[in-house]
């Protein structure tokens, strides 16, 4: 290897490092202690590390939400391939939820986006985000495949709302885990889902009869 090569490789593995020690800080200590100073204790470095890589805290901070957010978009996109129904989709988010409460990748997540006070960064993470939306998207669409509920359901808007709701199950879940409703909260979705994908294409048949009989009649 090169010299030029390995200084450039040894640079890498620090801001590698560097952005461990920003989300561990957000994690375990939140958006509002997450300093300069916290950042390097937590990392085991000298904070002037920081603005040489990155110019300013915030600009690592938004480099950690990049790269945690690609790490969960592929995780996603792994969990998409297992859905089959409604029913499939909520026991991912379940197992997703579990993982996040031992690993706190989504609530760093979350953490930043609560943070986010000007449009151009928000922006920037709303670009991110929509890439989370797509995904459930594609998840729901494989859900209903084949269900005339397809035609009922806009697949965009309905993958938004779950999206931000998943988001905020992780961000209340996380003020006081003693009092997460979460558990809760998935089996009631399960339930629902389970009787969706069971009666929904019968109860969705009984009112397009219902509107065409009502047409007859007008």
């Amino acid at each position: 290897m090169s010299e030029r090569a390995g200084t450039t490789a040894r640079g890498a593995d620090t801001k590698d490092r560097i952005i461990q020690a920003a989300l561990d800080t957000v994690r375990e200590e939140g958006f509002a202690d997450t300093t300069a100073r916290a950042i390097a204790r937590h990392g085991g470095f000298n904070q002037a590390l920081i603005f040489y890589h990155f110019g300013s805290v915030d600009d690592l901070l938004a480099a950690a939400f990049a790269r945690v957010s690609e790490q969960q978009v592929a995780r996603y996109k792994d969990a998409v391939t297992e859905v089959g129904s409604l029913a499939d989709l909520v026991a991912i988010a379940r197992r997703l939820h579990d993982e996040d409460m031992t690993d706190g990748s989504i609530t760093a997540v979350t953490q930043l986006m609560a943070a986010a006070t000007d449009t151009d960064r928000g922006g920037v993470l709303l670009d991110r985000f929509n890439e989370w939306i797509a995904l459930v998207e594609e998840a729901l669409r494989k859900a209903e495949a084949g269900s005339p509920l397809a035609s009922a359901v806009p697949a965009h808007e309905a993958a938004y709302a779950v999206a931000s709701m998943f988001l905020g199950i992780e961000l209340l879940s996380r003020l006081d885990p003693s009092r997460s409703e979460a558990d809760s909260v998935f089996s009631m979705m399960e339930t629902m889902a389970g009787l969706i994908d069971q009666l929904g294409p019968a109860l969705f048949a009984m009112t397009q009869m219902g509107d065409t009989s009502r047409g007859e009649n007008a």
